[in-house]
């Protein structure tokens, strides 16, 4: 017996790792393929210091100010194994960082915790989603953020450390490490909000005049929700971790606002999950509107098959090939002819009004 042929969609098939026969810890680079330059910047503040640097300066750290190294590129593993050496990074976070397709999660050693988080961004124009992964680590001394590539969602956090605005230039290391993870579900509201606007005005188009690729549309919602729920349901634990893991890195104080990014990304959850209700009876609409649209397209052609049966009756009749037809001799048998068929067309056309089927 012919086995079925199962097909797969490769979109839907995550990534191999291209080290999964390797040692566990060994760093290599899974992700988008990157030729570009590794960047990076340090900044160093307190309540009355602050400087900013391009580049990665690891020998400024400073123990009485909070140091922050924000690298830009995860694809350059000599620089990796050089931070990891310098603040003894356990050697399986620099493999979950250099893997770009890791699940958003939470994981804590002696001295230091790792914050892997999706960084999530809607393009309006094309109308998909782009992801990024950001891993965040947070240490005695210091914050340090790998990303993937340049540009990120952290511009007002840098600008209220230069600032001094809010309390982020009096507090410590771990409230940088909680507003950055802020930042980025602060970013899933906009990204959610855009997503809202474009499945208002996909119904519009739905229920007014369904075109051929609304339901191409509907699938590739689907898709994209469907990734967005993959990058804001493992947060939910995650953060869920920090507060009830007993860490000396995190101070008391810090647990009120990782409290409320816990309550923003549950409000996000229940938002995404009501999207796609609604994208899935987006589908249901098409259909429904498709099969409106032919029914209404068959009802017409059906009526004016319904007039003109009956006129074609009598044109077959008299169309007949026999000698003696008395009509045919008529002489105004001709106008009589169309009398008849455009009574029978009126009254036709009553009826169906009467019916309502007009």
């Amino acid at each position: 017996m012919k086995k079925p042929h199962l097909r797969l969609r490769h979109k839907a098939i995550p990534k191999l790792r291209n080290n999964v026969f390797q040692p566990p810890g060994t760093i290599s680079y899974v992700g988008a393929d990157r030729t570009e330059a590794v960047t990076a910047e340090t900044i160093l503040y307190d309540e009355t210091h602050f400087s900013k640097q391009d580049g990665i300066f690891l020998d400024q750290l400073k123990e009485d100010r909070v140091n922050w190294f924000n690298i830009d590129g995860v694809h350059d593993i000599d620089l990796l194994k050089k931070v990891g050496s310098k603040f003894h990074l356990h050697h399986l976070l620099l493999e979950d960082i250099a893997n770009t397709t890791q699940r958003p999660k939470t994981e804590f050693y002696a001295d230091h915790i790792y914050q892997c988080i999706k960084m999530i961004s809607y393009d309006s124009e094309n109308h998909e989603l782009n992801e990024e992964q950001i891993s965040i680590i947070l240490i005695e001394d210091a914050v340090i953020t790998f990303q993937e590539k340049t540009g990120d969602v952290f511009e007002n956090i840098r600008e209220r450390i230069e600032n001094s605005r809010g309390r982020i230039r009096s507090v410590k290391n771990d409230y940088l490490f909680y507003a950055l993870v802020d930042s980025i579900i602060d970013h899933y509201f906009i990204a959610v909000e855009q997503i809202g606007d474009y499945l208002d005005q996909l119904e519009d188009e739905i229920f007014e005049n369904p075109q051929k690729d609304s339901l191409n549309k509907v699938q590739k919602n689907k898709r994209m929700l469907l990734k967005l729920r993959h990058a804001i349901f493992p947060l939910r634990e995650s953060i869920s971790r920090l507060l009830k893991e007993d860490s000396k890195l995190i101070e008391n104080r810090t647990h009120a606002y990782l409290q409320d990014a816990y309550d923003h990304c549950i409000q996000i959850i229940e938002t995404v999950e009501s999207y796609r209700e609604i994208n899935a009876g987006l589908r249901d609409m098409y259909l429904s509107s498709v099969s409106y649209k032919m029914n209404q397209i068959m009802q017409v052609l059906t009526i004016v098959s319904s007039i003109f049966i009956p006129m074609t009756f009598v044109a077959g009749v008299y169309g007949m090939n026999f000698q003696h037809i008395p009509e045919l001799t008529w002489e105004y048998g001709y106008p009589y002819f169309w009398m008849i068929n455009t009574v029978i067309f009126i009254t036709l056309l009553a009826i169906f009004r009467w019916k309502k089927w007009l």
